[in-house]
């Protein structure tokens, strides 16, 4: 089965383009672009606008891992509802006006960017928008359920996924502290903090603080790996982050690094 899907008015697809011009332009320390691209972001998706609803509405299926059939179920049916209820002609616009100012003021490859979990996004895209047969819907449902549960299956004896409760959250901090130490560096903390804040803006403070953060530990890291082999395998371990999702598995892998590229700093000062 084969649905058309049309990314320039998916809007999950729209915010993670951008985020990747975003890391492109950090990457290249090109800080006008930066800026540019920056302010798209915040303009576009401020609380309160149409695409920044939608979106939280695709993130609550999109971002949900390791949950129950049914607790899933219950998630895909509550977004669908909430879907239905927001506006597409306001939705359409502020699309439109987006889609604008990236042909003007970034640039219509823009729209060419890799997209991690395109496919998860085309999907829920697919489903949101389409009167579908009821063939097409149970498997398109299927797909996403399947995505949102899938954890359970393979994961159940692992630690459980990182609760999106602010609350909840400041006990796992507490967890990373007795896992590296009272004694947590400046980046470190910078890290846990932003994290934590990232509820409130989608994340967005926190994916540009990882792409500058995990630039600076690459080049630190590398400088080393020039020395001594035993540091190539950390540094594809570091070219492989791109393109992932922000998990808790992630963070502690950054953590770590951050650690590393502490004590080989201190080692040549």
């Amino acid at each position: 089965m084969r649905l058309k899907h049309n990314k320039k008015r998916n809007t999950a697809v729209l915010f993670e383009a951008l985020v990747k011009e975003l890391t492109k332009a950090v990457v290249a320390k090109d800080s006008d672009r930066r800026e540019v691209v920056l302010h798209i972001i915040k303009e576009a998706f401020k609380r309160g606008s149409a695409l920044k609803r939608e979106l939280t509405v695709y993130d609550s299926v999109l971002k949900t891992e390791g949950v129950s059939p049914r607790q899933a179920e219950k998630i895909l049916k509550e977004a669908t509802r909430q879907y239905a209820a927001l506006s597409k002609e306001d939705i359409f616009a502020e699309q439109t006006a987006l889609i604008d100012k990236i042909n003007k003021l970034v640039s219509p490859e823009a729209f060419d960017n890799f997209v991690p979990s395109y496919t998860a996004m085309a999907t829920a895209y697919q489903l949101f928008n389409r009167d579908l047969s009821p063939k097409s819907r149970v498997i398109l449902e299927e797909q996403v359920l399947l995505s949102m549960t899938h954890k359970v299956i393979s994961e159940t004896k692992k630690t459980t996924k990182v609760s999106h409760d602010k609350l909840v959250m400041k006990t796992h901090i507490k967890k990373f502290n007795e896992a590296f130490g009272t004694a947590l560096l400046k980046e470190q903390k910078t890290l846990l903090q932003k994290y934590i804040n990232s509820f409130s803006d989608n994340g967005l403070d926190l994916k540009i603080f990882l792409n500058e953060e995990i630039g600076r530990l690459r080049t630190i890291i590398s400088e080393s790996a020039d020395t001594n082999k035993e540091f190539v395998p950390v540094v594809e371990t570091i070219d492989s982050f791109k393109g992932q999702w922000i998990t808790n598995d992630l963070l502690k892998k950054v953590l770590k690094l951050q650690e590393l590229a502490g004590e080989l700093q201190n080692s040549v000062s």
